[in-house]
């Protein structure tokens, strides 16, 4: 699915004939004639409703139907009026509404669905790829039509320095596209586009207070879930991931309960101490309706196997880079089975996993419970003593956290995690150019003097809705590869719906010590069965990190030759080639290693006309390495 909006203003027309080359493109009307959408999805994926001039139409997955979203059209006295509305609705989805002469859109919490702006010929035009707003710059300018911003449509290197922190980069940075002068439509917020071709950025939702008991927020979830995952199995034929974990056995045991083929697919582990294989398979015991395959591992690509141009996201760098090539080949061999989407358990470690940033939340209102919480945790997480303290203390605001950020931005992996940040704080791998280090460090400071709003203002909701955005970008990137075998990836964990009903728990049940997802446990009792909610184990992939590095360190190595990024004085590739030749005893040492060969890959499967030109000429690597 790709479209663009566009506002009801004289100066769209020549803009939407640049749009017109292409004669599979599908065009939805203002009233006055003008295209206001225009793109291509499928009948399946979009429901729409007219009221006199008013328009209202959602793209992706819903629950609406025509009916349904006339009479909701019907009740609005204006645009506004959506922020509780659509609250109505169940599924992940694009909601693009005209009443009179404004438009509004807007996507989704986690960011799977998206909005991004730019402006183009002297108006604000709208889309859910980046790339394809960059590329309409492009054109506009071809044909001698104002482009907006300087350098509008090409690929921003500032923003590929950021795409090298490791795990990521701190909010708002992290919602930063990798085109230049192309913006991303925050969580929580829409965009407004107004007939004089202007635009405003307005939040919509706030999270709701945490003040649920266990089990009232427990059957809220529960049944937001359980809608999710049904929002889904109106389709004949359903795949999804039986991991063995809570999250993925918790989505096909709800998805088994509806009347679809459901065939559940899990990774045969490589190492054998790997308790994954053990919990799948006893799930899929349980599932004796479901058709489950499990995947050898010696029979399909290993991690890191470098990823042809068509395993790509034009949006910007892969998240999941290290096993692109295995999510491909997961999602062709559902797609002959009959498939054509499959369900993730991406969402549920990010909703559910306990997080210490609740304590300090909780210090805020219980600090005697915080307190004995916090030691608890620390006894099992080793922390340090002034860790605990600045947990349980710890009160800068989001701004000020942001300006403390940058200044602890160094190179070198970074290990720990407790409640006294907001977020965690990241760090440039060991072999990126001081000059990148400098700007990453630049743009965290630029970005704190803004003062910016943080997802919510409880340390710990506000973790939660990050870690949600993440989610969504690890979704938006794996349906990119899926999507071109026609299997549309998707998480109902990270429906709307579903994170506001996991928000509500008490800040008492959100800092729970020594317990495993215990809100996911209770929501799922009745449905998941018991020997399977007591899991508390996770699996760890270190062997096949090894394996993958082991089987492709030539091909790796290779990429320093000629690095894209080093010639954007990015990354310093002898540095990155010792790395990669060198021995690792731990794995995670290697984590700053897959932002790198994400945004390596992403420029190598540009095409020449939207490559950037090196803005130094590439570093050689040292002799002898």
């Amino acid at each position: 699915m790709d479209f663009v909006v566009l506002p009801d203003h004289p100066a769209t027309d020549p803009l939407s004939l640049c749009l017109r080359r292409d004669p599979t493109v599908r065009t939805v009307r203002h009233p006055s004639g003008r295209p206001w959408i225009m793109g291509h999805w499928a009948d399946d994926e979009a429901v729409a409703a007219e009221a006199g001039p008013d328009r209202l139409l959602l793209l992706g997955t819903t629950s609406a139907d025509p009916a349904t979203l006339a009479r909701l059209l019907r009740r609005l006295r204006g645009l506004e009026d959506l922020d509780s509305r659509v609250r109505e609705l169940s599924g992940s989805f694009f909601l693009l509404a005209a009443m009179g002469s404004r438009v509004r859109c807007q996507g989704s919490l986690s960011t799977i669905r998206q909005v991004h702006h730019a402006g183009i010929g002297g108006v604000t035009v709208a889309g859910n790829r980046p790339q394809d707003l960059a590329a309409l710059a492009r054109e506009a300018a071809a044909v001698g039509l104002p482009t907006g911003a300087p350098g509008l449509g090409s690929v921003d290197e500032e923003s590929l320095a950021l795409r090298l922190l490791s795990p990521f980069a701190p909010y708002p940075l992290a919602q930063r596209p990798a085109w230049r002068a192309v913006h991303a439509v925050p969580p929580g917020h829409c965009l407004t586009l107004t007939a004089g071709g202007r635009h405003a950025t307005t939040r919509w939702w706030r999270p709701p207070p945490p003040d649920r008991w266990l089990e009232d927020a427990a059957e809220t979830v529960r049944d937001a879930l359980t809608e999710a995952v049904r929002v889904r199995t109106r389709r004949p034929t359903l795949s999804a991931d039986l991991s063995g974990g809570m999250d993925s056995t918790s989505l096909c045991f709800l998805a088994a309960r509806d009347d679809t083929r459901l065939i559940t697919t899990a990774w045969v582990c490589r190492d054998e101490a790997n308790d994954d294989n053990v919990w799948s398979e006893r799930g899929a015991a349980r599932l004796r309706a479901a058709e489950h395959l499990a995947l050898p591992y010696a029979e399909a690509p290993t991690w890191y196997t470098p990823p042809p141009p068509a395993h790509s996201d034009p949006a910007g760098p892969l998240v999941l880079v290290r096993e692109c090539a295995r999510i491909a080949h997961q999602a062709g061999i559902v797609a002959a089975r009959g498939s054509r989407l499959h369900l993730v358990g991406v969402g549920g470690d990010e909703l559910f996993a306990p997080r210490p940033a609740a304590l300090n939340s909780l210090a805020r209102i219980d600090f005697r419970t915080a307190a004995r919480r916090a030691c608890a945790a620390r006894r099992l997480g080793r922390w340090t003593l002034m860790d605990t303290l600045r947990t349980l203390f710890g009160g800068a605001t989001y701004p000020q956290w942001l300006e403390s950020c940058a200044d602890r931005i160094v190179p070198g992996a970074r290990f720990g995690v407790n409640g006294a940040d907001w977020e965690v704080v990241p760090s440039m791998p060991t072999w990126a150019h001081p000059d990148a280090v400098a700007t990453v460090r630049r743009l965290v400071r630029e970005a704190a003097g803004e003062e910016p709003e943080p997802f919510a203002p409880l340390r710990s909701q506000h973790e939660t809705l990050r870690a949600a955005a993440r989610g969504g970008e690890i979704v938006r990137g794996a349906d990119a590869l899926t999507s071109h075998l026609g299997v549309a990836f998707e998480a109902p964990f990270l429906d709307d719906n579903v994170i506001e009903a996991a928000l509500t728990v008490r800040l008492v049940d959100q800092a729970a010590v020594g317990a495993y997802k215990p809100l996911l446990s209770a929501a799922m009792r009745g449905i998941l069965p018991d020997a399977l909610r007591a899991r508390g184990t996770k699996g760890e992939h270190s062997a096949e990190v090894y394996a993958g590095l082991r089987r492709h360190r030539r091909a790796l190595t290779a990429l320093c030759d000629d690095s894209r990024l080093a010639g954007l004085g990015l990354i310093r590739p002898e540095v990155l080639r010792t790395a990669l030749t060198s021995l690792q005893p731990h794995s995670h040492v290697l984590q700053p290693l897959d932002p790198t060969l994400a945004a390596e890959y992403w420029l190598r499967a540009l095409r020449p006309t939207q490559a950037p030109v090196p803005a130094r000429p590439t570093v050689p690597a040292a002799e002898g390495a």
